[in-house]
């Protein structure tokens, strides 16, 4: 009986004590609140207008509404059960609230003020790293010193933006009703991780929050839709300019993004994702016209928090580490492109280039690591590749290890990389000269490493770079039309070594370069299959050194060299020793057939260009030099040539210099008949497609005598003489280039040949021979003469004469008319032992000159010069 006495009077006191209790709540509940409201939106004034309060059987408070006013927002909350217990004394243990709504009714960021890091007060004597560290360590204190009630949960929170009721007209003039959007929200604390997740009216979530609270820090987990997201931010005025917002409106974005943040011991870790982003823009921003840009980003990246010196030291580098993929893709209009380019005046030679290999899609790839230090503005990144597309054309960069001063716009202090890659093909038909050239791309691969400071830049090649350029062509004109005066198939350049910038903006270079041409022909001169020309270039601009040695077919041409100022430099070819045998190998097209056994050539060629555009007209010394040629040309045999030339070569034109001595020599022709030892001094001239030569002291060594010709001139002109002068001669040799049946002649014979030249026609006038030694004439048993002698009795006795006559006097008046018929008025003076008789007679004969030189076989080009020239006037 007494324990039920107990309880009941437990029970009341206890009902009592609560009544008080709640009676006191309820009673000062408005002020409360407001209080509440004071303290937690202290930027707007807000105020209580309702708030129905009750108990439920558990005891748990109960609020059925609670209605909150202020210049911002109307804010309703409705069904919430707030359980507590009040041992050892009065804990709040969980609120549960079943609907909160928010309806805006002013923009919440237009009347904020903002601050900056740049505060004079503030950031005076700070580092960006101690600024960035204090931001950070601010926002993190906060963070990890937000508390809530241990099991908070609120199953909705219905939120509708602000906007100006009424009609609104878009730019097509359209007038409509604005609508406002709704969003659904839920939120809730259990076991200390705050949880948040904002959806669309669908009640569908596309953004999540969670924030759980540990021992010695937090972790934040975030994730979001990026359209709605972007919707939700663009329904509220930002503290930013007009124009951004239009921009930010204006753009539309998709894709997901994601992060979780972890700090722990004052160090801040960070792990980011966006995937399937697009940000698509039909108006551009500023003036780059529209655009598409997607890809992902992965990083994580960690910040020390630390404000002790060590870690300070710390805080100056922050790392970004890229995991899985990382990759943008910016689609944009070429023409836009090219649009922007001219308005901020780039030079020309790029518009050209740009114009001629249209870019539409610049994809953008990062691995490894972005590390920002802010000590010294530097970006710095472990890989960078960049690809400019269009269509299947890529033009790619590859960067390994490379930085870039934040702080700095001059390039020659910003850059610097340690590996790099450029794969290319660009079309450069636009440009002066090029397409002249070739129209296809050239191919470019360059591999190297770029370094720059103080205003000074290094750029070093690797081996393995190369720039490739096909179907090469060099035209020309004439009557026919444009002709191919040079081709080329495909060219190769392989670089090596350093190009240096320095301080004073001159250029130093050290590099070493390989070309080689395959499938190289000059049309009507020489085909060969491959061509190398490698070349050392050292130097400045100012003062270049340049030495090349160049190859056909495996084949030693010989070496170019090129020094002084790029703009006016001095060039030298030179050839030495090269065997002649080995350059006939090549497939060299000459007008006739040549077959060597042995000699060499050496040639010079130097001047200096002005004017690289100008390189026809410039100024040139050569010398050709063959020494011991022996082989046979056009089926002749030449043994021991030596040549040596002297000329210039401006403007296309080539002139000879003039020699004291004789310039050709020949030890031994096999001809018609072995002509050795000739000498001979030339000069020559070739000057707008047309040939002159001019011969001086012709000597040589032919039928036991010599040839001499003092002077000749080719073309010919009208009254020209060439004096050939005779001493010498064996007659037998001569006769036997026309053999003739019993007729014998011996001795020697000299004298003089003047071939004249009219205008028209060759001729001899005026020439004489004489006999320097005596000889013997005998005419047995020939068809022809015994012929004469049974027509002609007068000629008998004459004849009879020939037949054994030993001459002491023979003598010959030479003249030839235009029909290739030569005249011999001929004195002949001896006697006859046969018939015990002198003899003296006077002969007149006719010799077909044209036919013995026909029948000789004189060379092609003799006879193309002489014989067909005869010919033409004796037919």
């Amino acid at each position: 009986m007494r324990f039920f006495k107990f309880i009941a009077i437990t029970l009341v006191s206890l009902f009592i004590i609560f009544a008080v209790i709640v009676v006191g709540i309820y009673n000062a509940r408005i002020s409360i609140i407001n209080s509440v409201a004071q303290n937690q939106f202290s930027l707007t004034p807000v105020k209580v207008t309702c708030f129905d309060l009750g108990l439920t059987s558990d005891l748990s408070i109960a609020v059925d509404n609670l209605c909150l006013q202020s210049p911002k927002a109307d804010i309703n909350i409705v069904d919430t059960v707030i359980q507590w217990h009040f041992s050892p004394k009065f804990n709040i243990t969980n609120i549960d609230v079943n609907l909160v709504e928010i309806n805006a009714e002013e923009h919440f960021f237009s009347n904020i003020n903002q601050t900056s890091l740049n505060d004079k007060e503030s950031t005076t004597g700070k580092s960006v790293s101690d600024l960035l560290s204090a931001a950070l360590k601010s926002y993190v204190d906060q963070l990890d010193q937000f508390q809530l009630p241990l099991n908070m949960n609120v199953d909705q929170i219905s939120y509708v933006p602000f906007t100006v009721q009424g009609k609104t007209t878009t730019a097509n003039n359209i007038t409509s009703e604005q609508e406002q959007s709704l969003y659904i929200a839920q939120l809730s604390n259990l076991d200390n991780t705050l949880s948040f997740s904002l959806g669309n009216e669908n009640n569908k979530a596309f953004l999540t929050l969670e924030l759980t609270q540990e021992l010695s820090g937090f972790s934040i987990t975030f994730s979001s839709e990026l359209e709605p997201l972007k919707t939700f931010v663009s329904e509220h005025r930002l503290p930013i300019s007009t124009r951004l917002q239009h921009d930010l409106n204006a753009h539309e974005v998709t894709g997901n993004i994601s992060s979780l943040i972890k700090y722990q011991a004052d160090k801040l870790s960070m792990e980011n994702h966006m995937t399937g982003f697009v940000l698509n823009s039909a108006i551009g921003i500023g003036d780059s016209g529209a655009f598409k840009l997607s890809g992902e980003l992965n990083f994580n990246n960690q910040f020390d928090l630390d404000s002790n010196e060590v870690n300070s030291k710390n805080n100056e580098v922050l790392t970004l580490q890229f995991i899985d993929q990382n990759e943008l893709l910016l689609e944009y209009q070429h023409v836009s492109q090219l649009a922007l380019l001219e308005r901020i005046e780039v030079s020309p030679i790029i518009m050209s280039v740009m114009k001629d290999n249209p870019i539409s899609q610049l994809a953008l790839k990062l691995q490894g690591d972005a590390v920002v230090n802010f000590n010294t503005s530097e970006l710095e990144l472990s890989y960078l590749e960049m690809n400019a597309r269009n269509g299947e054309v890529t033009h790619q960069i590859v960067l390994n290890n490379s930085a870039v001063a934040l702080a700095n716009t001059e390039i020659l202090n910003a850059f610097t990389v340690d590996d790099f890659v450029i794969d290319s093909e660009i079309n450069l038909i636009s440009v002066p000269g090029i397409a002249k050239l070739t129209t296809t791309p050239i191919n470019i691969h360059l591999v190297g490493s770029l370094q720059s400071l103080n205003n000074q830049a290094r750029l070093n090649l690797a081996e393995n770079s190369v720039i490739e350029l096909n179907n090469i062509k060099i035209a020309g004109s004439s009557e026919q039309g444009s002709q191919t005066l040079f081709s080329v198939k495909a060219l190769s350049t392989a670089l090596k070594g350093n190009v240096a910038l320095l301080e004073n903006n001159k250029l130093n270079m050290n590099i070493s370069v390989l070309n080689k041409a395959k499938q190289m022909n000059v049309p009507k001169a020489i085909q060969v299959s491959s061509f190398e020309l490698f070349s050392e270039v050292k130097g400045s601009l100012d003062d270049i050194n340049i030495k090349t040695s160049t190859n056909a077919d495996g084949v030693e041409l010989g070496n170019v060299f090129i020094t002084g100022s790029v703009q006016s430099p001095a060039i030298e070819v030179i050839g030495t020793g090269l065997p002649l045998t080995d350059l006939l190998s090549l497939n060299i097209k000459l007008p006739i057939s040549v077959e060597l056994i042995e000699g060499t050539l050496n040639y010079n060629v130097s001047g200096q260009l002005p004017d690289l555009n100008h390189i026809t007209q410039t100024h040139f010394d050569a010398s050709v030099g063959i020494k011991s040629l022996s082989g046979e040309v056009d089926g002749i045999w030449i043994q021991d040539l030596n040549w040596q030339q002297q000329f210039t070569i401006e403007s296309g034109n080539i002139t000879t210099n003039a020699n004291d001595k004789e310039n050709i020599t020949i030890a031994l022709i096999e001809s018609f008949t072995p002509i050795s030892n000739l000498s001979v001094n030339t000069r020559w001239s070739f000057s707008d497609n047309n040939f002159k030569l001019a011969v001086n002291n012709l000597k040589a060594d032919a039928f036991s005598g010599s040839i001499f010709v003092p002077d000749m001139h080719w073309p010919f002109v009208q009254g020209h003489s060439a004096n050939v002068q005779l001493d010498s001669i064996d007659l037998a040799q001569v006769l036997a280039l026309d053999k003739k049946q019993g007729i014998v002649v011996t001795g020697n014979i000299s004298g003089n040949v003047p071939v004249m030249f009219d205008g028209d026609k060759l001729t001899i006038e005026a020439g004489e021979l004489y006999n320097v030694t005596n000889g013997l004439i005998q005419v047995i048993n020939n068809p022809a003469v015994a012929e004469l002698k049974a027509n002609n009795s007068q000629l008998q006795l004459a004849f009879d004469a020939l037949q054994n006559l030993h001459y002491h006097q023979l003598s010959s008046k030479v003249s030839m008319l235009d029909d290739g018929y030569m005249q011999l008025d001929t004195i002949i003076k001896g006697r006859n032992p046969d018939i015990d008789n002198d003899v003296n007679l006077n002969l007149n004969l006719t010799y077909d000159l044209l036919g013995l030189l026909e029948s000789l076989s004189i060379t092609q080009r003799f006879e193309d010069i002489i014989i067909k020239g005869l010919q033409k006037n004796k037919e």
